[in-house]
């Protein structure tokens, strides 16, 4: 039988499958308006459904009787069909009783229920597309931005933040456009084509784009009154300065400060001396917010000084006007730690115990396309107009730039750019004055129409993302030509120009026709799935002849795409809103998890993103997710997690020891973090989010009159005794015995991720004792009621502990798959899977099961499939 006649959908790790059908069946389609009707094998609910589900019981606010009434299948009856078809095939209704429906009269309700309901999904795609028209997001925007414009400049802080929907913040359903979107985009356009601009000319000088300052040049630059807590616990070895004691957090060696906002790239060397292991040294921003301080938004990296040989890291980010980098080496002896002389004054290091190095550190930026001439502009952005070659005629008016102008080699430039026509006319700035017109710099040529034509047409392709119509090009030729006919100079036309172009509907959405996508449609889709940003030049000359429609390019493409460093985005943006991971710092925890430290607080979410990576380059089984005997570790969390034998702080793939409680998404510290909250776990945070997230079988929200349990913090009653309370009310049973257990495994992982065998309390009391944190001696804790992990499926598999759960899980890898697949889909289409595209899943997993359902197969196969290549 073929797999669109018959597919077996796993439910969950319990074993229930969902049958779709897809063949001819009992019940018909009636042509109808809106949507469509449907009918339904009405006796199946007189016998079965109606007696909790009719006018007067309607448990779940669900009342078929009123449903069969107005079968018309609009978007509100369609969604309630769908979950009535999904709740009937799991056996979770009609509920356990002697009078339950047997196995072949529930299959033939479903399979007249099915469909209608894939008829219904099928003409609604057919009409409209399965994915409607979506705006770019805010993230997509700032990138996109930064991607054809060359710049760093950041903008989304300028846009309203975008609405989530299943789950994604870029499902265009949830991408409304309002008054206040326009007036934004005007905003952070003009901001980011201000920033195309080369470097003002301030006090007869260019600002540098590289500046490199060794160890000895940032000690001796530093003010008198800045060197007075530094010099005593430091000392300079060479051109190297040397830390003897760790010395105010933001009191390190630093870069020199960013003189504009935008991204900026910075190096240094350093290494470690008199120590056998790593010393970690923080790369952090220089920043008084204290919020951007507990999300840790200030630390950009933390990396390793190796014993005894030096060694270049670089990072990049994003600096405000006046920010610099630190670097501050984590486990010294901090300088107010120091021992004491009798006269209480600290007894200065004499550099036997370890010290950190740093023989230079650098700040290159902002980052951009070069102009052409490094030893003038360096590596500034260019103008807007960079998308054509540099060669423009400019007037005399360089000569009066050159003449006060104060080095001799720039002016050797500028004198080689005037006699050879090909250097960019400017002027002397004001900074305090820059929007005005007078204080810009000019772009003179003899032929600003033709310049303009050429330029205004070489930058809307790239804008639009493919190939726009001649009358659209036509209008912005016309537009700026009036304007220089009208005395405007070429520089300030085109800014006007861009600023509408990337203002315009063409830029800020994504439009595609119902149907096969073209190679430009496909193309867009590929880029911000992968990239979160617009096609590169490759993309689209691939998407031009239409090349990308073929299946072995588009996946040498995917490839292609996924090794470069943009692929970054990806990974962090799926994984921060699939598994939440954007929450990890939403909520600090309470001060009784004393061990949870900003080098912690740090490492977490690391770890769950090198894993997601790791697996994804492998192409290793999603069930790695649910188990895998390796992690992703560095000491810090090697000491948390109890594993011994790893030092220092940068990421490695480990191979976990066999007794291990690790492995896999639910035993790691940031998910169990962010599904809780800061005082006590939460079992149905918990199992609701393992549902969700992992399995891909949300439950409903809890009925609003239904209070949430608050557990006792004093230690006196567990979770699991006050979670039997709440299941006895009738309504909420259902729901519990199908979540509940899958928190309740996880019981023996605290609000930080740490493993526990009984609750922590804040204070002791009767049955409370006061021990030694495993893991962290001489930490002190206070042990109340011991955890109690096992539990019972709604199938009714007994499971003991996390191990004995986790294989429970692993019975059904497909379901696993299933999921990702889903997930994937909806966050590269912008829409959710709808009742007909589950056949489409279904090929999915039938494709990648032969790899056992690699992350990378699965990735290739949804970009491979219909979902993805038709709107």
């Amino acid at each position: 039988m073929k797999l669109e006649s018959l597919i077996w959908r796993r439910v969950n790790g319990d074993g229930f499958r969902r049958k779709i059908w897809a063949f001819s069946g009992m019940m018909c389609l009636v042509a109808s308006t809106g949507y469509s009707s449907i009918t339904v094998e009405e006796a199946f609910l007189e016998n079965y459904c109606y007696e909790c589900h009719d006018e007067d019981s309607k448990k779940g606010s669900l009342n078929l009787v009123e449903l069969m009434r107005n079968p018309a299948a609009d978007s509100i009856h369609y969604d309630l069909w769908v979950k009535v078809f999904d709740r009937v095939d799991s056996h979770e209704m009609p509920p356990k009783k002697k009078d339950a429906p047997t196995g072949d009269e529930r299959a033939a309700f479903l399979r007249g229920l099915n469909r209608g309901l894939i008829e219904i999904s099928k003409k609604h795609r057919k009409s409209e597309g399965r994915s409607p028209l979506r705006r770019l997001n805010r993230v997509e925007y700032e990138n996109t931005l930064r991607d054809l414009l060359g710049i760093g400049v950041k903008v989304q802080h300028l846009l309203p933040e975008d609405n989530i929907v299943d789950g994604f913040d870029n499902v265009g359903k949830g991408l409304d456009t309002s008054a206040t979107h326009l007036v934004r985009y005007q905003e952070a356009a003009e901001l980011a084509l201000e920033a195309t601009y080369p470097p003002r000319i301030l006090d007869g000088k260019v600002e540098a784009p590289k500046i490199r300052l060794t160890g000895r040049e940032y000690l001796e630059g530093r003010q008198a009154v800045h060197r007075k807590g530094i010099d005593p616990y430091s000392k300079l070895i060479g051109d190297s300065f040397v830390y003897g004691a760790q010395l105010y957090k933001h009191g390190s060696v630093q870069t020199p400060r960013a003189k504009v906002a935008g991204r900026y790239v910075i190096r240094a060397s350093f290494k470690a001396m008199n120590s056998k292991v790593p010393i970690p040294v923080d790369i952090g921003k220089i920043s008084t917010d204290r919020f951007g301080h507990e999300k840790l938004e200030h630390l950009l990296d933390i990396r390793d000084a190796q014993p005894d040989k030096s060694q270049v890291v670089e990072v990049s980010a994003y600096l405000p006007a006046g920010e610099s980098i630190y670097l501050s080496p984590r486990t010294l002896t901090l300088f107010r730690n120091l021992k004491k002389d009798d006269d209480g004054k600290p007894i200065l290091p004499d550099f036997s115990e370890p010290f950190l190095v740093v023989d230079w550190i650098e700040l290159e930026g902002p980052i951009g396309g070069g102009v052409g001439y490094p030893e003038f502009f360096g590596n500034w952005p260019r103008f807007p107009h960079r998308f054509l070659e540099d060669k423009f005629i400019v007037s005399n008016f360089f000569e009066e730039a050159s003449k006060t102008y104060n080095s001799s080699a720039a002016r050797k430039v500028l004198i080689e750019g005037l006699e050879n026509k090909k250097m960019y006319g400017f002027h002397r700035m004001n900074p305090n004055e820059f929007r005005k017109p007078h204080n810009r710099l000019r772009l003179l040529v003899q032929k600003p129409k033709e310049e303009a034509v050429k330029l205004i047409s070489s930058f809307l392709p790239k804008a639009y993302r493919g190939q726009p119509s001649p009358e659209m090009v036509q209008y912005y030729i016309d537009k700026a030509t009036t304007q220089l006919e009208a005395g405007g100079h070429l520089d300030e036309v085109l800014l006007k120009i861009y600023k509408e172009i990337l203002c315009s509907p063409r830029f800020l959405f994504r439009y595609e026709k119902p149907g096969k996508l073209n190679g430009f449609e496909v193309a867009s889709r590929l880029s911000y799935f992968l990239w979160s940003s617009m096609p590169d030049d490759e993309l689209l000359r691939f998407a031009s002849n239409d090349q990308l429609l073929d299946r072995k390019v588009l996946k040498s493409q995917v490839e292609r795409m996924l090794k470069d460093p943009k692929a970054d985005r990806f990974v962090d943006r799926f994984t921060g809103q699939w598994l939440d991971l954007y929450k990890f710092h939403d909520m600090k925890p309470d001060r009784v998890y004393s061990e949870f430290d900003e080098a912690l607080a740090w490492s977490l979410p690391a770890e769950t993103r090198q894993f997601f990576s790791e697996v994804l380059e492998k192409d290793l089984p999603v069930t790695d997710f649910i188990h895998s005997d390796w992690a992703m570790l560095n000491g810090r969390l090697a000491r948390h997690y109890g594993i011994e034998g790893i030092q220092g702080m940068d990421l490695r793939k480990v191979k976990l020891p066999a007794s291990s409680q690790r492995g896999g998404l639910l035993t790691q510290g940031s998910i169990l973090k962010l599904t809780t909250n800061a005082t006590y776990t939460s079992p149905i945070k918990r199992g609701v989010w393992v549902l969700d997230r992992l399995i891909g079988q949300p439950p409903s929200p809890p009925p609003p009159d239904v209070e949430a349990i608050e557990p006792d913090i004093r230690g006196a009653v567990t979770i699991r005794e006050q979670i039997q309370k709440h299941k006895a009310i009738p309504s909420c049973a259902t729901c519990h015995n199908k979540i509940d257990y899958h928190g309740l495994t996880l019981e023996n992982y605290d609000v930080v991720g740490g493993w526990r065998d009984r609750y922590r309390v804040a204070k002791g009391g009767k049955g409370i004792d006061r021990v030694e944190l495993a893991n962290y001696p001489k930490k002190m804790v206070y042990l109340a009621k011991p955890v109690e992990p096992y539990g019972e499926t709604a199938r009714g598999e007994a499971f003991a502990d996390i191990h004995e759960y986790k294989n429970i899980l692993l019975k059904d890898p497909d379901q696993i798959a299933r999921n990702l697949a889903e997930k994937l889909t909806i966050y590269s289409t912008g829409s959710k899977v709808e009742f007909a595209d589950r056949v489409e899943i279904e090929r999915i997993v039938e494709k990648t099961r032969s790899q056992k359902h690699g992350l990378r197969s699965i990735l290739h196969e949804v970009v491979q499939s219909d979902l993805f290549l038709y709107k």
